[in-house]
């Protein structure tokens, strides 16, 4: 059934195809806009000739429900026009040709019933939906769509999983379609992002990667980059490497990226901290169309970057549609399990170059979500995949190796590039942290990195700094800043003398000091640490690194891994000096992590068992809290700066009296942007705001939360 067939019917049933449906468009205009983005879609992606029809199908008749009689532009509440919709094409099903089955007919059905919520309906949805139909003086209780709903599972398990991986892709492309028209952004902006920039070629990655090479090490190593060329240009599609801090992971992604031509680059990292690096970044590689990124606090970054449309970009990014989109694990689990509304985004995974970043550093629910989401969908969506890490985790490279069969992988560990560095010479000294550097003040007349296990002795070690030391530029940065404050750090880390920081630091930063001050933590977090001294320099005859191995408490880490730790430091230590980085390959630092394999097992058995019995369309029915709880992160909450109160206060009032959608989605972006993310411990004894139902903590600009109210 062509796309002229289906509006000749919906004419002959004495529909208005002109009936304004959007504040600035009618129904006929909206579609066609719609259409014409899907059909790229579908013929980037290269889907079957039966899921495109269905596409356009869908297209055609998602706002069918703004067409009837009942509904009004300038109504308000209107009805829910997509169970209108729903309803009007179970009774009007002759519009439709005998080429669609049954069981196609009942899918297209609710994929109209479901466009404006998660692709199941929760009970809530039918609720609200229930109570406005009541207003308007009908009964959704009588609707045959019920019937819809009611087997929908039985429906949905008739199906192939490459046929529901299709359908619910294909329902997410119409669905960004539908937001692309009805907010009115440049199609052509949405389209550069599926079409490969003509200007980016084995040329311009090179010219790149020597202009980075001299900015950051003042020379250029035509071995090194021949070597990255080499490993990108592998015929097989899922790359595990580990290679040392500092070798140019990040080149070896762009060079892939450039000679396999990708849809998509998705590059994955385990924390926040770095995404703004990395945008900045790429965006002088990239045009800055093509940049995008992801995350939590993502809108409230917006206001920090003067030079973008907020509404577009917002939009866009957080669907995953930019060329090159910059995100967090979290995201991207959220994702691949379609929780909520993610199916609209999952799409641009298709043949996409996946990169995940620091893998060691993924939780061990992590790697087993990853496990599950890889086996199901990355030969389906010919997905690319890069594994990246400099402190190899053997545990987790066997149970990625094993997602691929062997013709489809290759494991690459640069042991050569490791035995030419000597970069790191360590001082272990059983004293405190507080009172060695007090004991050793001449240190800080170098550029110091001093990196501890807590909030509370960091915010201690930065108090005292800046009483001692008046001539230098001191910073502090940790987990428990309002996301306003850390963006104010964050661009000043470049730039500081004395660096004082928990274990943000330690993840995908490319900063470089003179001294690394450190507190005793598991091998693998103490080698990444080692990662952010001397990164472009090549060995040292000095003493760069001092280990304080004196700790008040092992948190946040466990008795087992410290207790490890220190078994294995003084060795650690002596094979540095004695055969270089090679040494940070030795696989008994790891040795701890045989605990857990059968705990990745277990995760991943219960993950994959939710998706078989709870799936619709291949998804998790659950609230993303729920799931980032099973994916192991830390449970934190958002909690109020006392210091902001009558700031956010005030913007809550203003949000309460607005109702455009996109004005109060700014102002609840400059909200989050003054909260600040808190434990359990955090809001234990704090004030409860009953208005704004959120904690109170007490907080300092420059240190951050303190203490309890």
């Amino acid at each position: 059934m062509t796309y002229d067939e289906v509006i000749g019917k919906l004419r002959s049933k004495g529909l208005n195809l002109s009936k304004r449906t959007h504040p600035d468009k009618d129904y006929i205009t909206h579609i066609n806009e719609c259409v014409s983005i899907v059909k790229l879609l579908m013929e980037t992606y290269n889907f079957e000739e039966n899921i495109k029809k269905f596409a356009i199908l869908l297209c055609s008749l998602h706002d069918v429900g703004k067409l009837l009689d009942t509904w009004d532009l300038n109504m308000y509440p209107r009805p829910p026009h997509s169970i209108e919709g729903a309803e009007w094409l179970l009774n009007n099903k002759d519009i439709l040709t005998n080429n669609l089955t049954e069981v196609y007919i009942n899918l297209l059905i609710y994929a109209i019933l479901t466009h404006h919520s998660p692709l199941y309906v929760p009970a809530e949805y039918h609720n609200v939906a229930r109570e406005i139909l009541r207003k308007h003086n009908r009964d959704w209780y009588n609707y045959k769509t019920r019937n819809v709903l009611n087997n929908l599972n039985m429906i949905i398990r008739k199906l192939d999983i490459k046929t529901m991986l299709d359908l619910a892709d294909v329902m997410g492309i119409v669905k960004l379609a539908d937001i692309i028209s009805a907010k009115n952004i440049d199609a052509d902006y949405l389209f550069l992002q599926y079409l490969y920039p003509k200007t980016l070629g084995d040329e311009t990655a090179k010219n790149i990667i020597v202009s980075r090479a001299y900015e950051r090490r003042k020379s250029f190593d035509p071995y090194k980059f021949q070597k990255q060329l080499d490993i990108a240009l592998s015929q097989k599609p899922h790359i595990i490497i580990v290679a040392p801090t500092g070798w140019g992971k990040t080149n070896l992604a762009l060079l892939r990226f450039i000679r396999k031509r990708p849809v998509k680059l998705i590059y994955v990292l385990p924390t926040i901290t770095a995404i703004r690096d990395f945008y900045d970044m790429f965006t002088t590689i990239f045009p800055d169309e093509l940049v995008g990124e992801y995350f939590y606090f993502a809108d409230a970054e917006f206001f920090y970057r003067e030079d973008l449309d907020e509404e577009k970009t917002l939009d866009l990014y957080k669907y995953f549609v930019p060329k090159i989109l910059i995100t967090t694990i979290d995201q991207l689990l959220l994702t691949t399990l379609q929780v909520g509304k993610y199916y609209i985004r999952r799409f641009n995974l298709r043949n996409s170059l996946l990169v995940i970043d620091e893998f060691h550093l993924l939780t061990r629910e992590m790697i087993a979500a990853l496990r599950v989401f890889l086996k199901h969908l990355s030969d389906h969506y010919k997905m690319l995949s890069l594994f990246m890490s400099a402190t190899p985790s053997p545990v987790y490279i066997e149970l990625i190796k094993k997602i691929f069969p062997e013709h489809k992988r290759d494991v690459i560990i640069l042991k050569d590039e490791y035995k030419k560095l000597k970069r790191h010479k360590i001082e272990i000294d059983d004293e405190d942290i507080i009172n060695f550097i007090m004991k050793r003040s001449d240190l800080l007349n170098k550029r110091v990195l001093i990196l501890v296990n807590t909030v509370k002795k960091a915010q201690n070690i930065y108090r005292i700094l800046k009483d001692e030391i008046k001539n230098k530029k001191i910073h502090l940065i940790h987990g428990d800043f309002a996301f306003k404050d850390r963006v104010d750090l964050e661009n000043k880390i470049s730039n500081s003398d004395i660096l004082v920081s928990t274990q943000v630091a330690e993840v995908s930063l490319d900063i470089s000091f003179d001294v690394l001050i450190t507190e005793l933590a598991p091998i693998p977090s103490l080698i990444q640490r080692f990662g952010r001294v001397n990164r472009y320099g090549d060995s040292t005859s000095d003493v760069n690194i001092y280990i304080c191995t004196k700790l008040d408490t092992s948190k946040p880490y466990s008795d087992i891994l410290i207790k490890q730790s220190r078994k294995y430091l003084p060795i650690l230590s002596e094979k540095l000096e004695e055969i270089g980085e090679e040494v940070y390959l030795d696989e008994r630092f790891w040795e701890y992590e045989e605990l857990f394999k059968d705990d990745i097992e277990n995760i991943e058995s219960f993950i994959t068992k939710n998706l078989e019995i709870l799936h619709n369309f291949y998804s998790v029915i659950a609230n993303e809290e729920y799931v980032l709880r099973i994916l192991g992160r830390e449970e934190t909450w958002l909690a109020i700066p006392d210091i902001y109160l009558d700031i956010i206060t005030d913007l809550y009032n203003t949000l309460r009296n607005l109702r455009s959608y996109n004005e109060r989605r700014k102002i609840y972006a400059q909200i989050k942007s003054y909260l600040t993310p808190a434990s359990r411990n955090h809001i234990k004894n704090a004030i409860w705001h009953d208005e704004l139902n959120l904690p109170i903590v007490r907080y300092d600009k420059e240190l951050g939360i303190v203490d309890h109210i």
